[in-house]
């Protein structure tokens, strides 16, 4: 191990990137590598998100119900991790355990004390198999924040309580906390080979990007290049798993590199709940799975019923939170809602979705909304839905028709305002989106302005 210090010093700064041009390799296809799975860590990690005091009970339970239902027999949604330390962590313990669900299987996080580890045994009755062991892995933790004289020392704690978990049959699942800022050669790889020789094979590791300082680019050095360090890290031949923060936004591409690049699993929140940025969000992840890999069957309609879960009970998910959001599939732009509503008659299938709503389970998906951009066919669009839904009337307003032109040209108008000659500017002008039901009524007074017109030229 090495002996010196290795520190990340920014100076608070945003930390700089080296690329060196050489590309890693991946490892190939073996038992530490494939098939590639995830751990949920929703109600663990994520549930030290600051905007919430507490993630509700029933909440946890329901939440996991939905996700076995998300898995739906696959296997691939591995793990779901929880704490076990106050009476309401036991509680939940015990009722995900009585579910007896295969997938996702019941994991810990303990403190890396032999102690706590002997306490997940006995309150779990030896249910639990695995638990997660914190071993902070950069020169920044072992030094400064842990107080440790030397590396080796560091290692030697850390080693206790992995060797005790060991003895009461429950694999450890050693966490290199802030590995993307680590001694790399010096400590981290020795550390895990012996880690690996005392455990004989049965420790996995957690790589954690804790302050999410990792790039997905094969070009980066280490430690802050994912492919790098999970190829390089790969070569020691135990289990390898990712754990992305996304400070720096690169979450979900980090945890693809991980898994292409020689990481078996990948931890996730849904809705990227947890500290500061949070973690890689679950649904993101499923999709580009799905994008990579293939779809090995997720019941992806339950992501809608998730999010409404944690959305209701937990924490407001952001209206633009991809894969899951509320707006996600809503437009006000001409062009897009032109394209939207050719889409369903194209030969080429869909022109400005990049799935259908149908898929994450977004059956009644709104696609238009109607302000200072939307064009005539969003406008019939909205006239065409709001008017059978209230009448049973469809296909009643065209784009070609006059009572639609007008309209359009008085929202514009609303728009616009009123230009002020003395001030030489626009004042009054509308700034929020027509209600369907007030875009309705406008037409129909239209419609029954021309009736009168007609009936007075007769």
């Amino acid at each position: 191990m090495n002996s010196q210090k290795r520190y990340y010093n920014f100076q608070g700064r945003m930390p700089r990137l080296l690329l060196d041009g050489s590309t890693p390799v991946a490892p190939q296809e073996s038992p530490q590598t494939h098939p590639k799975l995830i751990t949920d860590t929703t109600l663990r990690d994520g549930a030290q998100d600051p905007r919430f005091a507490l993630f509700p009970n029933k909440a946890k339970l329901r939440y996991y119900d939905l996700l076995h239902q998300l898995d739906n027999g696959t296997g691939r949604i591995a793990a779901i991790e929880v704490f076990i330390y106050q009476r309401r962590d036991v509680w939940v313990l015990e009722k995900l355990l009585e579910r007896g669900y295969d997938y996702p299987q019941v994991t810990t996080w303990v403190r890396a004390t032999p102690k706590d580890v002997k306490l997940l045994k006995e309150v779990s009755g030896g249910r639990v198999k695995e638990t997660g062991l914190l071993a902070s892995s950069s020169d920044h933790h072992i030094f400064d924040k842990l107080g440790f004289r030397s590396k080796e020392e560091a290692a030697d704690k850390y080693l206790a309580p992995i060797l005790t978990a060991c003895e009461e049959g429950i694999r450890p699942r050693v966490h290199l906390e802030d590995v993307t800022r680590a001694d790399i050669e010096g400590w981290v790889i020795p550390f895990m080979q012996r880690t690996s020789e005392e455990t004989k094979g049965l420790a996995y590791f957690r790589l954690c990007d804790t302050m999410g300082l990792g790039v997905p680019d094969p070009s980066a050095a280490l430690p802050f290049g994912l492919p790098r360090l999970a190829s390089t890290l790969a070569a020691v031949g135990a289990e390898l798993e990712f754990h992305g923060h996304n400070d720096f936004g690169m979450v979900t591409a980090n945890c693809m590199a991980a898994f292409l690049y020689g990481c078996k699993r990948v931890n996730t929140t849904f809705g990227g709940l947890g500290e500061r940025t949070g973690n890689a969000p679950l649904e993101q992840v499923l999709a580009n799975y799905i994008r990579v890999f293939g779809d090995p069957g997720f019941k992806l309609e339950t992501l809608a019923e998730i999010a409404e879960l944690i959305d209701k009970d937990v924490a407001p998910l952001p209206e633009k939170q991809p894969i899951v959001g509320r707006s996600i599939f809503t437009t006000q732009a001409g062009l897009h809602q032109t394209g939207l509503q050719r889409q369903t008659e194209a030969e080429g299938g869909l022109i400005y979705l990049p799935f259908d709503p149908t898929v994450v389970g977004k059956n009644s998906a709104e696609l238009n909304l109607i302000g200072a951009l939307s064009s005539m066919d969003g406008l019939v669009a909205i006239l065409n839905s709001q008017g059978e839904k209230t009448t049973g009337e469809s296909g009643k307003f065209h784009v070609a028709s006059k009572t639609v032109k007008r309209l359009y040209d008085l929202i514009q108008q609303s728009y616009d305002g009123n230009y002020d000659e003395s001030r030489k500017e626009f004042t009054g002008y509308r700034t929020s989106f027509y209600e369907t039901e007030e875009l309705l009524e406008l037409a129909r007074k239209l419609q029954s302005e021309e009736s009168r017109q007609e009936t007075i030229h007769k």
